[in-house]
């Protein structure tokens, strides 16, 4: 079993997604180092923040409009 790491946009106060991005080739690893914890330990819903912002386009190169919408890696197995 492996898995999927969407990131996903919500506008601000809105509770469905605006967009869906499927990151899992940037790999666990890479969003767990960003987030501070071991890639397995990826099973819950982590906000993306500003202090994330820069290394989430570098490692994606999805630029985070924070003024606008939220954004979250949603894990999930697959």
């Amino acid at each position: 079993m492996g898995l999927r790491l969407p990131l996903v946009r919500y506008r601000k106060d809105e509770e469905r997604p605006d967009s869906i991005t499927d990151v899992t080739a940037v790999g666990a690893e890479a969003f767990g180092e960003l987030l501070g914890m071991e890639p397995e330990q990826l099973a819950d819903v982590y906000p993306l923040t500003r202090e994330h912002a820069e290394r989430v386009r570098q490692l994606t190169g999805i630029t985070l409009d924070l003024e606008t919408y939220d954004y979250f890696l949603e894990p999930e197995a697959d």
